[in-house]
């Protein structure tokens, strides 16, 4: 099951050396927990529009995962060095632009 996520996501992104993929044991033995790393530039393109491709992916290993018996769950883990901003948000405003000068 790693192998085919590392092979799809590898194949997506513009970054296939920084895929990494792990899998954790969740409390339930007939389940496994995927996390997939990815370079930051390449989260949009994993995720892409609206949740697709990993939604795709979810679909896919869920359906490998039916065939052998068991369960997964696909989660991709974003960086938490940079964290995500919204570039349609402005900045918070100062105290400096509130107050005008008089001169």
């Amino acid at each position: 099951m790693k192998q085919l996520i590392e092979y799809i996501v590898s194949n997506i992104v513009n970054h296939p050396e920084s895929v990494t993929v792990t899998q954790e044991d969740t409390e339930d033995k007939d389940t496994a927990k995927y996390l997939i790393k990815v370079d930051p530039e390449d989260v949009g393109r994993v995720i892409g529009k609206q949740g697709k491709v990993i939604k795709a992916i979810r679909q896919l290993v869920r359906i490998a995962a039916i065939q052998k018996g068991t369960r997964a769950i696909v989660d991709l883990l974003e960086d938490e060095a940079a964290p995500a901003q919204n570039p349609n948000t402005l900045p918070e405003p100062t105290v400096e632009d509130s107050v005008s000068n008089p001169d």
